[in-house]
């Protein structure tokens, strides 16, 4: 029993590190969903043995350190930071998009003290980061053949498996300090140059994902390593040699790399130059949020708004500067900010306290007791640098589940070496009867349970959403949507948000039967209402409303929920417009106005908002105050391509206007474009309209040069012109 107990724990722990490979294409959120669910599943696999197994033999039962102690606290805290946070359920299982609430973090916590409690001896663990460096290896090659468009076709910024360029970062940045930890482990000197070779190579791929807070995390923590090492390493003459010159190197590469970062050789690289050009303006927008972020602590400064509720403090804070932004931010970017939203003060101090143990025993104990052999210089040294590269890379990024695995790794590391017996527990003896009959089929119960009901609904959720995508009959595709939300998942907020964005295309599709519309409008409306009921305050699902209902025409409902919305978020522009929209459709123009213009003058420079308000001032009839809107080239193009600016200005027949704008439009659009030749032809209308049949005339002939495959409809028209008919007569 205990043999197969073991065989289990040490698949578990082995086949995490496989995850960073897997993609479950037939999920919803293919990158995150089978990573997630599949680790929990895992996870609670293996601890069910791992328990089993620590009651038949002491020496795998959990110990003690002040890293234990800290992720214990961290989750008790987070745990009533949850439960009384904005919206609980969000809290403790997330989203398909995020998968980032309370059951990850238990999860986390599982796999660290399963890691911790399980491999004790330096060969476990040099196994275990071979084989996570030989799957890091496989996904950096695959990175590369789809980066250089061997694969798929090719893309700007190295995301590999998983689907994200910056979590492909923090990955990479993990596996440099592991395949450095195995350097100086290894005595073989051909493992030595394979490990030295991964080092450059997941160095090149990490810098090729672009993504700046990781590069600044590397230098950081390469920084804290080699000075770390320079320091104290004077029993290692050797590797602290090597550890000032590549602290020297470094200060050397980044000098010259600022100093060059405007060369041809930089810029010529989009990542290389996206890295390069990294200013502090760049976080003028994270500033804003975490100014944002701010608000919201003080509002709930001891336990927060639970994990997974940035929204609400977003929406209810939203600064309007933010216009050209993500609208629907779910996270500060911030490790700081993200913690005191999550959990307060509390949550942060909780969350931090790791970090605190950590260099407890690596930096602090090692100085009080010259005894101490817990780690030799050389692993402290890159534990420390990996820790502090870890932290750099989250001020401005997130956590995620391959960043949490392995920073679990890190930290069962550093328990397994520091952790001390628990007496109380090590001294309980179990009868062997006691744990076959009664522990195993109480556990192995209990782990069904939870996998049936709490992460199998889920699973088939995130199935039934992409089968439901699949399904070109209405009628059928509405089928499986109903089969994804009688799951009653975590993700019914993903699974309704679907359901209506297809039921809008398909209520105004009147090749679609009428009852079968009929049924998509009665399953949509029920659902969002009961998702607005379960999910007060929350003002994206009133916009979904508000939007179906505007679709299907019914806009007295939709100003209604837009109202409810704009309650939540009150100075969010984007909510504005929508509301601008609404009252255009109820032909309340006065009122489709004040929305407009409110939404302008928020932030004058938004584009989107001055097209908007300069189409409102037309159907108020005050056209020169809309012209004079387009005072920048930047304007004029936004309004050269907005349909619903020029039928509001065609509407009151501004004529000359709307040529200008056409002019702007023609010179934009590619001759290759398929709209290219009705604009020419529009063009030709405007200038006949007015009664200038020279231009007309001028137009056409233009647009057949520029256009060839317009040049029998153009002669067409142009021959109708010089006979004084109509233009259109007989011309397609």
């Amino acid at each position: 029993m205990k043999d197969v107990l073991k065989w289990v724990v040490y698949t578990g722990i082995f086949a995490v590190p496989f995850l960073t490979y897997y993609v479950a294409n037939s999920n919803f959120f293919p990158f995150i969903t089978g990573k997630n669910f599949w680790f929990r599943i895992i996870v609670d696999i293996t601890v069910v043995a791992w328990m089993l197994l620590a009651l038949y033999d002491a020496k795998y039962r959990p110990k003690f350190s002040w890293i234990f102690a800290s992720f214990s606290i961290l989750l008790i805290v987070m745990f009533f930071a949850n439960i009384f946070g904005e919206h609980p359920l969000s809290s403790f299982w997330s989203n398909f998009e995020r998968m980032d609430g309370y059951v990850s973090l238990v999860h986390t916590f599982l796999y660290m003290v399963v890691l911790g409690s399980v491999l004790t001896t330096k060969k476990q663990w040099q196994y275990l980061f071979m084989t996570s460096l030989g799957v890091a290896f496989a996904v950096a090659l695959y990175g590369l053949a789809k980066y250089s468009g061997v694969i798929e076709g090719g893309s700007g910024r190295i995301d590999s498996r998983l689907g994200n360029a910056a979590y492909m970062a923090i990955y990479m940045l993990f596996h440099i300090f592991i395949a450095l930890w195995l350097f100086v482990e290894s005595k073989n000197i051909n493992l030595k140059i394979v490990y030295g070779v991964l080092v450059l190579l997941f160095v090149y791929v990490l810098i090729e994902t672009g993504t700046r807070g990781t590069a600044l995390g590397l230098a950081v923590g390469v920084f804290v390593m080699c000075g770390y090492i320079g320091l104290f390493g004077t029993q290692f003459r050797e590797f602290r040699k090597y550890a000032i010159g590549g602290f020297v190197l470094l200060v050397l590469v980044i000098g010259g790399f600022i100093v060059g970062r405007d060369s041809e050789v930089v810029q010529s690289s989009p990542n290389l130059a996206r890295i390069a050009n990294i200013s502090i303006n760049d976080l003028s927008i994270r500033a804003t949020i975490w100014g944002m972020a701010w608000e919201g602590v003080k509002e709930r400064p001891l336990l927060g708004w639970g994990q997974s509720n940035f929204n609400y403090v977003f929406n209810k804070y939203y600064e309007p500067k933010l216009y050209a932004q993500e609208q629907w931010f779910d996270r500060s970017h911030n490790i700081v900010f993200d913690w005191l939203i999550a959990g307060g003060f509390l949550g942060l101090i909780a969350y931090f306290s790791l970090f605190a143990a950590c260099i407890f025993y690596l930096f602090v104990r090692p100085i009080l007791n010259k005894d101490d052999t817990s780690f030799t210089v050389l692993e402290r040294g890159i534990l420390l640098g990996i820790l502090a590269g870890y932290v750099t890379h989250n001020f401005v990024v997130f956590d995620n589940i391959v960043s949490y695995i392995f920073f679990a790794m890190i930290l069962g590391l550093i328990h397994s070496r520091v952790s001390t017996p628990i007496p109380e527990i090590d001294k309980v003896k179990v009868d062997e009867a006691i744990i076959f009959q009664f522990a195993t089929p109480v556990l192995v119960a209990a782990l069904i349970g939870v996998i049936y009901f709490a992460h199998a609904p889920g699973m088939a959720t995130a199935k039934d959403i992409i089968r439901a995508i699949q399904q070109q009959d209405p009628k059928v595709r509405l089928e499986y949507f109903q089969k994804a939300l009688d799951h009653h998942s975590f993700a019914q907020q993903e699974v309704v948000e679907q359901l209506a964005q297809n039921a809008m295309t398909y209520m105004r599709d009147q090749k679609v039967p009428a009852d079968i519309r009929k049924s998509w409008g009665a399953v949509t409306e029920q659902e969002l209402l009961q998702l607005a009921a379960d999910k007060p305050g929350d003002a994206r699902i009133h916009v979904f409303i508000g939007s179906y209902y505007r679709s299907i025409g019914q806009y007295d409902k939709a100003a209604e929920q837009m109202a409810l919305a704009r309650q939540y978020s009150p100075k969010k522009q984007a909510i504005m417009i929508q509301q601008g929209f609404v009252e255009l459709s109820l032909t309340h123009n006065d009122k489709a106005f004040d929305f407009f213009k409110e939404a302008f003058d928020e932030d004058t420079r938004n584009l989107e908002a001055r097209e908007y308000y300069a189409g409102a001032l037309f159907y108020i009839n005050k056209p020169e105050e809309a012209i004079a809107l387009m005072d920048s080239e930047a304007a004029k193009k936004r309004f050269a391509m907005s349909d619903y600016l020029l039928s509001a200005a065609n509407q009151t027949g501004q004529t000359d206007f709307m040529i200008d704008l056409f002019k702007k439009r023609i010179e934009m659009t590619p001759p290759t474009d398929k709209a290219a030749a009705q604009n020419w032809a529009t063009l030709a209308f405007l200038y006949h309209g007015k009664g200038d049949k020279e231009n007309a005339l001028q137009a056409l002939s233009d647009g057949m040069k520029q256009v060839p495959s317009f040049a029998p409809t153009a002669t067409c028209i142009s021959n109708n012109i010089k006979a004084g008919k109509d233009p259109q007569v007989g011309c397609k």
